[in-house]
């Protein structure tokens, strides 16, 4: 029998490229599903699983006989059960840090443009206002605040690859940086020469809050009216994560408010928004349509490591970017 493969997709197509697979002998099947029936109906026969936000829950890993990995497409996994993957020798894999430089560059495209007022400076001359008098609009109703990038101070909620990537891009233009993240090591904060704060703390004091946690469901909104109030009124977030950290009716009360000046964010709560969301009415706002992981390098990355992954498990090898190393892999038990 040949190795089966199983792409389980909701309403949209995943670029991939099922000639690959088919070159080492894989059977490569796509199937659109939503609930865990029809996921258990599509994958009772899989060696191997390729999904995005499906609900590969306790109840489905149990039913996957032949399984020996379930390859997750997003960088965020709270959809899979990687603890009932684990107990049953399933390999969790995903594409890891196949886009951490772009993203790391991304937030600091976007905390430049908050700081120079880019995105408003170019709508004011197209509207022509540079023929204003003297550029009196530019000068006196757009320009001021606008502070030196040099000793401002920005705060990054979560310290994984992608804000440690950021770090010496941030430093290049001598901010300070503070981080929250109670999981990642004090040396790794000295290592990098950057300040371990609480997350009140780095609300209060930052200039600058780039969101870069890893989602779970504990930390749907943990940006809300509260924490809005307590930031500077003169500060910016950032979020290039997910949109499900930040309240946003809250956040757009902030900045109608003035709680704070501006906001950047490459991901909402719900994308493929329409014209009318709120947000898009608000020239303090940049929003880059879930862009930030893009480049030529990236892509290329992306629609090979589950290729790559699948072709490891097939010579009998580990994967690379497993979510669970601790696993025992049923080739391996069976070796």
């Amino acid at each position: 029998m040949p190795f089966k493969v199983v792409m389980i997709v909701a309403n949209r197509m995943i670029p991939h490229n099922e000639e690959d697979y088919r070159k080492i002998g894989v059977e490569f099947v796509t199937l659109p599903c939503q609930t865990e029936d029809e996921i258990i109906a599509a994958t009772q026969e899989a060696d191997a699983v390729i999904t995005m936000m499906r609900p590969f829950t306790r109840k489905v890993i149990e039913r996957l006989s032949n399984c020996k990995l379930i390859y997750n497409l997003g960088t965020g996994y709270e959809a899979i059960d990687v603890s009932a993957a684990t107990e049953h020798g399933i390999y969790v894999s995903y594409p890891g840090d196949y886009c951490t430089e772009e993203v790391a560059e991304h937030t600091m495209a976007l905390i430049l443009a908050c700081a120079r007022k880019l995105l408003i400076l170019d709508k004011a001359v197209r509207d022509g206002k540079w023929d204003s008098y003297a550029k009196k609009e530019i000068r006196l109703g757009i320009l001021p605040p606008m502070f030196q990038l040099k000793g401002q101070v920005l705060g990054l909620i979560g310290f994984g690859r992608i804000p440690q990537r950021l770090v010496p891009k941030a430093k290049g233009f001598d901010l300070r940086i503070i981080a929250f993240d109670p999981y990642v090591s004090s040396s790794t904060f000295e290592t990098l020469r950057v300040e371990s704060v609480s997350l009140d703390y780095l609300l209060k004091s930052s200039d600058y809050v780039s969101v870069h946690a890893a989602f779970t469901p504990k930390a749907w909104h943990m940006i809300g009216i509260d924490q809005f109030k307590i930031m500077k009124h003169t500060a910016f977030i950032i979020n290039c994560a997910r949109g499900e950290f930040i309240d946003e009716q809250a956040l757009y009360l902030a900045l109608t408010q003035g709680y704070i000046a501006g906001a950047a964010l490459d991901v909402l709560e719900r994308e493929f928004v329409g014209l009318d969301h709120p947000l898009l009415s608000l020239e303090n706002v940049i929003i880059t349509a879930h862009s930030a992981y893009y480049s030529e390098q990236s892509v290329l990355k992306y629609r090979q490591r589950p290729y790559e992954e699948i072709a490891r498990i097939i010579r009998g090898q580990r994967p690379h970017q497993l979510l669970n190393p601790e696993v025992k892999g049923r080739f391996e038990a069976a070796t």
